[in-house]
């Protein structure tokens, strides 16, 4: 198998498809966004998020590494599919997977370009669907899979801002229909990197992925709990967490945040409550995951009730109050803000008659949430309120030299609101006023 096609170029595909490149395949990448395909081909990623794929688009394209937005096209001659789309999520919680069935139509239009080759999913699935898909694809071909095609389910376990290198390292995961087509899978990712795990079948891998994220967004939201009753009490979060961990192994508790969002941390504990839904009908309650879950999306609404709560307590009203949100990214250092409690934040604040502004300096994509700002500074004489939701490189660098301090003086209010507990130091500080997520008044 030496030509292969990746269809979907997002922050999963695009990395995947530069690294087959560089383990000597021809790589034809697809995509229905044509500005995506355009920045690819004139290498204008964002270098600060990007810089390792920009490395391999100028050594790559061109050469063994190809997009094409006709996929057709792009199906006539490899050997090996690709599937690295976003599923999602509907307004009830239940999983979204209109656009891959769509796109598995697509694939099976021609039935002549589906025989011989392997398919291997990687975007997030319920249990069950690469099943399912393999069905379809058999009925509509009239082929059968592992003899005349081949389907394989791979989960992606990397972190966006750094998939380059942890798709070269990490472990993959492979839950083939059947040996065969494990294997053809194992072998094309053994050129990649990392250690091969084949499982037993490919709900064994679906099953793995939802249990990934949902597990480490447990896991913050069990901090998230901690946060509210330590606020409760008068305690400091932050202060009992790092002590609760001090030199004692079995503990590794995280520290609390202003909200956990970002596309798999939302989406996947969902997707594995739609397998647990029999198990939580029969015994009357749900999954700890799901209640992690909604412990998680009220952080935002806790937080933009601190802020009100702030406001009222100096005997005023945040309507009409002109505040600024710092940070619209999912998680630091990151540009991605898809399901971002950021914006959450931002939404909440305008419903109750807040004027809001965001800055981001990681986030360059367009935003219609609110008024995006380049350099606070120009508009800090103006502000009622600062709300930092991440701990961005450039937000935690602003305690060196005391660089919040005097964005606090130049403000009308000098209120900051620390939804990361980066600015605890500058608590008792009798020039401003400071409260935050998991820190008492």
């Amino acid at each position: 198998m030496d030509k292969i096609c990746v269809i979907g170029l997002g922050r999963i595909g695009l990395p995947l498809a530069l690294l087959l490149a560089k383990a000597n395949y021809r790589v034809t990448g697809f995509d229905i966004n044509k500005n995506l395909l355009s920045t690819i081909r004139k290498n204008e990623l964002d270098p600060k998020t990007s810089g390792a794929e920009r490395r391999y688009i100028e050594e790559f394209y061109g050469k063994n590494f190809f997009v094409s937005d006709n996929l057709q096209d792009a199906l006539q001659t490899t050997d090996a599919v690709f599937l690295a789309i976003g599923t999602g999520v509907s307004p009830d919680g239940t999983p979204d997977l209109s656009s891959l069935y769509d796109l598995v139509d697509e694939i099976c239009r021609d039935p002549e370009k589906v025989r011989g080759k392997l398919y291997v999913f990687k975007s997030t699935l319920p249990v069950g669907t690469t099943r399912k898909i393999a069905s379809i694809i058999e009925q509509k071909t009239n082929t059968k899979c592992g003899k005349d095609m081949f389907v394989a389910f791979c989960p992606e376990r990397v972190l966006g801002n750094k998939a380059i290198s942890e798709m070269e390292s990490l472990p993959k995961i492979i839950g083939g229909m059947d040996k065969i087509s494990s294997e053809k899978a194992a072998q094309i990712y053994s050129k990649i990197g990392g250690k091969i795990i084949v499982v037993e079948n490919p709900e064994a891998a679906e099953m793995i992925k939802l249990i990934d994220n949902s597990y480490r967004q447990t896991l913050f939201a069990f901090s998230n709990d901690v946060s509210l009753i330590a606020q409760h009490l008068g305690l400091n979060a932050y202060e009992l967490i790092k002590n609760a961990n001090d030199s004692y192994a079995r503990n590794n508790i995280p520290f609390p945040s202003a909200g956990v969002s970002g596309y798999c941390l939302t989406k996947d504990p969902l997707y594995l409550e739609h397998v647990f839904k029999e198990i939580s009908s029969q015994r009357g309650f749900s999954s700890v995951w799901y209640y992690a879950r909604k412990t998680n999306d009220y952080m935002p609404l806790h937080l933009v009730n601190m802020i009100k709560d702030t406001y009222m307590n100096l005997g005023k009203s945040i309507k009409g109050k002109n505040i600024l949100v710092c940070g619209i990214a999912y998680k630091e250092n990151t540009d991605d803000i898809r399901y971002s409690h950021g914006l959450e934040i931002v939404k909440q604040l305008k419903k109750l008659g807040a004027n809001v502004f965001i800055w981001d300096p990681v986030v360059h994509d367009r935003v219609n949430a609110a008024e995006v700002i380049e350099d606070p500074w120009n508009i800090l004489d103006k502000l009622d309120g600062l709300v930092f939701t991440v701990k961005h490189e450039e937000f935690v660098k602003l305690m060196e030299k005391e660089m919040i301090i005097q964005m606090a003086k130049k403000m009308r209010t000098p209120l900051i609101i620390d939804g990361w507990g980066i600015f605890q130091k500058l608590k008792g500080n009798k020039d401003l006023i400071y409260t935050g997520v998991g820190i008492p008044k």
